[in-house]
């Protein structure tokens, strides 16, 4: 079974920067990002084929809810939750008596804050496939398909880089000073 994180990973690649959205939405990218991971259905072994956010949401999930009874449940948003952009109204026909409301827009949340999916944003000036915020998101799922066991997120990684950069400053700094010593002496 394949990882939230390798979920993550792979749509954080570049190789979807070029997608604009009229050539991949949002739920078309996290299609396509299972698909290169190689998860397909489990019964007939073909690839999954939502009919938007709100069929993702209610379908494939092992948990769902809100951000915060995710966090309060996991301690965290499980890197490769897919996360949702919850509106009150406007709920399709095919659910409007469930209750759940409209979940009109996904993402694939990648750690530490991060969220990919594809957009049309007057306000982000995006087109396509790209990084934003957490900030909107409102649901998270968990896809019956992955391993959330994993409690490692990007932070990890990042504070790893932030460690290395100190240890180079630290040694240019320490190389300056005997550079002045040389040329002092």
């Amino acid at each position: 079974m394949k990882t939230g994180k390798e979920f993550a990973d792979c749509a954080l690649n570049s190789k979807w920067d070029h997608y604009k959205y009229e050539q991949m939405d949002c739920q078309a990218f996290v299609e396509a990002v299972l698909k290169d991971i190689g998860v397909r259905k489990p019964d007939d072994g073909t690839v999954y084929n939502w009919t938007g956010s709100n069929s993702m949401y209610r379908n494939y999930y092992s948990w769902h809810g809100t951000i915060e009874e995710c966090i309060s449940v996991f301690g965290m948003i499980p890197v490769g939750a897919f996360v949702y952009i919850w509106k009150p109204t406007g709920e399709p026909e095919k659910y409007k008596n469930d209750g759940l409301g409209n979940f009109s827009h996904v993402g694939i949340y990648c750690g530490n804050d991060i969220v990919r999916d594809s957009t049309r944003s007057t306000k982000t000036k995006r087109d396509g496939v790209g990084t934003r915020s957490l900030e909107g998101f409102t649901y998270a799922s968990l896809f019956i398909q992955l391993d959330y066991s994993s409690k490692q997120d990007y932070t990890s990684d990042i504070q790893k880089c932030y460690d290395i950069i100190d240890l180079i400053h630290n040694n240019l700094i320490d190389l300056e000073e005997v550079l002045h010593e040389l040329l002092r002496g």
